[in-house]
């Protein structure tokens, strides 16, 4: 007659649970609906890459402004800022979890020895009498080293997918690192170039302010010989003053700007202020702009890949959840050797040798593992929910900043020719109030009319800077 031994009946229990395994989870988000094949704006963006003979800017984009002073800052920046120092450490703490997760079916073996001595006295006396027979001892020393051996067998793929977990993990928080990355390289460019348009707009403020002291030193000296009424000297005091008023707040700025690239560089404010105090030109974008496809955006942007990522995270502990509905096994053994010995008698061996199996299932935990269940189902979503969102983000980013280039290419050719136009009515009415053909009114008008358009020009070519610096953090171009 044929037994049926504990051995073969973990054997099927393994066969068994092993057949009911969860599942692969679907770790790919689908999207709702295709990919655009082309931007709105496709054409501009094609138009910007070939602006330039120099060829197409390259990983490093900042280059095609040709400022060394701009290239240094932000490649310090990129060695010591310290949010990317803190996502390059989260890439080495997910690795590391990444490599705990994978042990959940490793062998452990454990090392445990006992040494124990124990004596016992033992004394006899006749009855009725005083005097002791004697005693006895007994004396036992025991030396026993041993080791414990551990296996879990991962029936229903938990550790596979908490594998999966990290992993998905992992992706992600690189996909954070390069966010950080161009972040911060994009973020250092464009306070540079306003720092450097603030310079421009304010040494254009300063020559404003020097035009109208001299036009008030002319318009005070034709009222003191009698040629001008007292109003036109009050009319040119305000004017002076106005502008003046315009220098404090642009100084403000560049202040802010130096303060604001030390940080980004890891150092306290006021640490660049000595590179950064001589003014200097606003570069000019030189190379041409990569002419890319909405679906190589989307490949190209770390934040697309840490949503797919983090969808890919979700996903695996949605099997995770699902594997606690699943037994677990443990294969253990245990081996005990040694030594015993009693009084002075030669030493006994020991040698003690175990194996077992323990099989683990929950019956009934009041819901908790359902809860968790459509805890994770609902995380999944989410993610998924937040992949489509950024999806679109992206794409509207691009849009909004090749819209945005556009029209700052059309205002820059109206400004410039309201620049031309207005000196010309200015020196004009200058020329005309010095005959006394004209009211000093006129003069003050022309005078501020052509202040503005200068000051509009400057500020629209900075703003055209920043937006190019801004259109590759949109594409994804990576530093």
């Amino acid at each position: 007659m044929n037994r049926f031994t504990p051995v073969a009946a973990v054997i099927c229990s393994m066969l068994l649970f092993t057949a009911c395994a969860t599942a692969p989870v679907n770790e790919v988000p689908v999207q709702s609906m295709p990919t655009p094949e082309a931007f709105v704006a496709q054409d501009i963006l094609q138009n910007l890459s070939g602006v330039s003979e120099a060829g197409v800017a390259s990983v490093r984009w900042w280059e095609g402004f040709n400022d060394p002073i701009l290239d240094q800052l932000i490649q310090t920046s990129l060695e010591t800022n310290f949010q990317i120092a803190a996502a390059a450490a989260s890439v080495r703490e997910a690795k590391a979890l990444l490599a705990l997760s994978d042990t959940g079916n490793s062998l452990l073996v454990e090392l445990d020895g006992q040494l124990t001595g124990q004596r016992t006295d033992r004394s006899n006396s006749a009855s009725n009498t005083s005097n002791s027979t004697g005693s006895n001892s007994r004396n036992e020393r025991n030396a026993v080293i041993g080791l414990g051996f551990a296996l879990p067998v991962d029936l229903a793929g938990k550790v596979d997918q908490e594998v999966r977990a990290a992993a998905a993990n992992l992706m992600a928080v690189q996909a954070g690192l390069r966010a950080q990355i161009i972040s911060t390289s994009t973020d250092v460019a464009q306070e540079y170039l306003r720092l450097r348009g603030n310079q421009k707009q304010l040494a254009m403020l300063r020559d404003s302010v020097a035009l109208q002291e001299k036009t008030l030193a002319i318009v005070q000296a034709r009222f003191e010989s009698g040629l001008s009424p007292e109003l036109d000297v009050r009319r040119a005091e305000t004017s002076v003053e106005t502008l003046r008023a315009s220098v404090a707040p642009l100084e403000q700025a560049l202040r802010r700007s130096m303060h604001q690239l030390a940080t980004l560089a890891g150092q306290f404010p006021g640490a660049y202020d000595s590179l950064l105090t001589p003014v200097g030109d606003l570069p000019r974008y030189s190379l041409g702009i990569p002419p890319r496809l909405p679906l190589q955006v989307l490949q190209a942007r770390p934040d697309v890949q840490l949503a797919q990522a983090r969808f890919a995270q979700a996903a695996a502990e949605v099997g995770v959840a699902q594997a606690d509905f699943y037994p677990s096994l443990d294969l253990m053994a245990n081996i005990q050797v040694g030594s015993s010995v009693l009084n002075s008698n030669p030493a006994t061996g020991i040698l003690i040798a175990s194996l077992s199996a323990v099989l683990d299932q929950v019956i009934y935990d009041g819901g908790a593992r359902d809860a968790r269940l459509d805890a994770a189902k609902a995380r999944a979503e989410i993610a998924l929910a937040d992949y489509e969102q950024v999806l679109r983000t992206v794409t509207l980013d691009v849009e909004n900043a090749l819209s945005a280039i556009q029209a700052s290419v059309a205002r820059q050719t109206a400004l410039n020719k309201a620049v031309v136009s207005s000196k010309r009515s200015f020196e004009q009415a200058d020329a005309l109030y010095q005959l006394g053909l004209v009211s000093f009114l006129d003069v003050v008008d022309a005078q501020r009319v052509y202040a503005n358009a200068e000051q509009a020009l400057a500020t629209e070519q900075t703003s055209y800077a920043t937006l190019v610096a801004s259109l590759f953090r949109a594409l994804g171009v990576q530093a």
